[in-house]
């Protein structure tokens, strides 16, 4: 299956990366090593993810490799990873203005 990155996905990679160079050299190989071996698994086994409930594309799945958090879509042929994330960060979804009328 082919593995490729929106372009959303692919800035925040670049991002990172530039990122972890600067402050961890170490932790920058071990962020590739971990991306290279997450698009493997990906092709090899598109399912290997549970479908993400809480995404707010309902047939996007969720993989967890390492601290990251990749969701993805799959068709017949294609594995599109929509976004990347560190465990840390927000899960992707509507931004709420607390003003809108919602008892937050």
């Amino acid at each position: 299956m082919r593995v490729i990155l929106s372009k959303s996905a692919a800035s925040w990679l670049r991002r990172e990366m530039q990122y972890l160079k600067h402050h961890n050299p170490a932790a920058a190989n071990r962020f590739v090593a971990t991306m290279a071996q997450a698009r493997q698994l990906l092709a090899e086994f598109p399912e290997i993810g549970p479908e993400g409930v809480h995404l707010p594309l309902r047939t996007a799945r969720t993989w967890v490799t390492g601290d990251y958090l990749l969701d993805y879509t799959v068709t017949e042929t294609t594995l599109t990873i929509v976004t990347i994330r560190h465990v840390r960060m927000k899960q992707p979804g509507p931004d709420l203005d607390p003003d809108d009328g919602w008892d937050l």
